[in-house]
């Protein structure tokens, strides 16, 4: 008999901007925990949503005939996971737990929909506890457990929050053998000719970026040790030749010490592979990102956000405009190629903050660029400023991404046009430094930054005249 049911919610087919980039990665959270539950005696399932839909988890649910089902869920999620949890409760599942970020700061939804328990910390040890007690068929002692939140005679109760797991090597690897990973090499392959792989190499990120949800590892960083990272690394190379890997955390190379010993690590044991990773520019410099290029690594993703200072600071990034060119440059001169994470729509960017960060990335030339639309998470300090100008009965998911989802300087219009302003005039400049220029490619592309530069100038004026209403004239009766 199966003791859990262990899901997440994001369909693939519903996510129209990622089946055009079409770079999807197994849901790594829920087999951690997959992994961990089995090692300690119970029998799990697990429900791989990206390539499924609602009726495949209707289908499992009545298959698999569990007590609990327990899921992940996000801001992107939100609907589906709700949705799952009705369906779950209606074919006899009498337990469904959430955990992730975005349920501890909307439990009362969460509640009203079916979620009996939400975890608020890393699910390991808070399942391992909570699945027996579940399985005596009654909700007493939960009190007990820590980092929970449940409803009793009608009262949320939200208990103290579990200490987080400091010895990440003594967790198994990720149970990767529940997935038809097959399924996501094809899809990588069929749309950009090689296989991807990711991993994990720590926990939790020390920084306080103002828009960044900290909820389920909070501030802290915890590290597995470079020789386990470089062991599970080997045996991603062997049982699944990818072409690349993607090391998935926040933030790389937090740790100096740390990354040191990886470098080392994998040149001591030939563990070279293409892969690309996540780091801040105030955390590299040349001698790490020429370890980094040795050990394989193609691409580090760098969150620029933007050219322009005054936006950085808002955003308590904690990084300057100068930073961001130089790591750029000793990258790319280091033979790896440098992403941008570009962040549209913070509270007072203006037009001219946005000129700005076309300037800056026609001038660092980034390798790629990847753009979105601020949206505010509940908890972080962004929301808070922003609370009482989120627009009612929206949400950030898989269809308005890049919809403005409160009201801020502009309308949600402008940033439709300030999105594909940025990118037609950054490729179009790229375009104009290749040495065989696509002069009908530019010609197309240049009418598009056309009219959506147009677009911005026009909003923009007319939010102006919204917001400063021309005075009248006095009155010839009172002057």
């Amino acid at each position: 008999m199966i003791d859990i049911l262990l899901g997440h919610a994001y369909f693939l087919k519903y996510d129209i901007i990622e089946r055009r980039v079409m770079k999807p990665y197994p849901p790594l959270g829920i087999l951690y925990l997959s992994a961990y539950l089995k090692r300690a005696g119970f029998a799990v399932e697990v429900f791989d949503a990206t390539f499924r839909d609602f009726s495949d988890f209707e289908d499992a649910v009545r298959r698999v005939r569990p007590g609990i089902v327990g899921l992940y869920a996000n801001i992107i999620t939100r609907e589906n996971v709700l949705r799952l949890a009705k369906i779950a409760k209606a074919n006899g599942v009498e337990f469904i737990l959430a955990g992730g970020p975005d349920a501890s700061e909307w439990c009362e939804r969460y509640f009203e929909n079916g979620v009996d328990i939400i975890g608020t910390n890393e699910g390991e040890l808070t399942l391992e506890e909570l699945i027996p007690l579940l399985q005596k068929k009654e909700m007493t002692n939960l009190e007990e457990v820590r980092g929970i939140i449940f409803q009793k005679n009608g009262r949320v109760h939200r208990t103290p929050p579990r200490p987080a797991i400091t010895d990440l090597d003594s967790l198994p690897w990720p149970d990767r053998d529940v997935l038809h990973l097959d399924e996501y090499f094809s899809a990588w392959k069929s749309h950009h000719g090689e296989s991807s792989v990711s991993l994990i190499t720590a926990r939790g990120c020390p920084f306080h970026c103002a828009w960044c949800s900290s909820e389920v590892f909070g501030h802290t960083h915890r590290q597995r040790s470079a020789k386990d990272v470089v062991d599970e690394m080997l045996m991603l190379k062997e049982r699944y030749s990818p072409d690349i890997m993607w090391i998935s955390d926040d933030v790389l190379t937090i740790n100096k010490k740390w990354t040191q010993d990886f470098i080392r690590e994998v040149k001591a044991r030939n563990a070279q592979h293409p892969y690309e990773c996540l780091s801040r520019v105030d955390l590299v410099d040349r001698q790490i990102l020429k370890g980094l290029s040795e050990t394989g690594c193609f691409r580090i993703w760098y969150g620029a956000e933007s050219g322009s200072q005054k936006v950085l600071d808002s955003m308590r990034k904690g990084t300057t405009v100068e930073q961001v060119r130089e790591a750029a440059r000793i990258t790319q001169e280091l033979g790896m190629q440098a992403g941008f994470f570009i962040l549209l729509g913070y509270p007072d960017e203006t037009t001219a903050d946005i000129r700005a960060t076309i300037d800056f990335l026609k001038e660092t030339r980034p390798d790629v660029v990847g753009t979105s639309v601020a949206f505010p998470i509940k908890g972080t300090e962004f929301y808070e400023r922003v609370a009482n100008r989120v627009i009612p009965n929206e949400n950030w998911s898989s269809r308005n991404q890049n919809k403005l989802l409160f009201k801020g300087k502009y309308p949600r219009l402008y940033y439709w046009f300030a999105a594909r302003w940025l990118v037609k005039e950054v490729n179009v400049d790229k375009m104009w430094r290749m040495p065989n220029r696509p002069y009908m490619k530019i010609a197309v592309e240049s009418a598009k930054l056309i009219v959506a530069r147009l677009g911005v100038a026009l909003v923009d004026a007319a939010s102006f005249r919204r917001t400063h209403p021309k005075k009248l004239a006095p009155s010839q009766h009172h002057a």
